[in-house]
């Protein structure tokens, strides 16, 4: 059986981690063009498509998109690698020991 963890809206995977974003993810939420920034290498990256493009959100800091009460401002469309992140994963966990918080407890199983 497995352990299940229930988010307590810390924020610090929205403050602390880096995001990368697909270029799907800008299609389907063109909010995000404005405040991501195209991964080209300074220039020497060539995609052949728009579809390989890559895009960073946030580099360790707080991303654009947290609003306040740490609330995502775009959750229902919010990028895929946001959709997969999971309460008390292993990133959940880094990202709340970078901000200085205690790890994410699994809720109590009862038998």
């Amino acid at each position: 059986m497995s352990e299940s963890y229930e988010c307590d809206r810390c924020g610090a995977c929205c403050q602390s981690l880096i995001i990368e974003i697909d270029h799907i993810d800008v299609v389907r939420e063109p909010k995000l063009l404005s405040v991501a920034r195209l991964m080209d290498g300074n220039g020497k990256i060539q995609y052949e498509s728009e579809w390989e493009k890559q895009y960073s959100l946030a580099c360790g800091s707080r991303c654009p998109m947290l609003g306040d009460g740490n609330l995502c401002s775009i959750y229902p469309s919010r990028p895929n690698v946001c959709v997969a992140m999971e309460a008390g994963d292993e990133q959940c966990q880094m990202a709340r020991g970078m901000m200085g918080l205690s790890p994410l407890l699994p809720l109590e199983t009862t038998p």
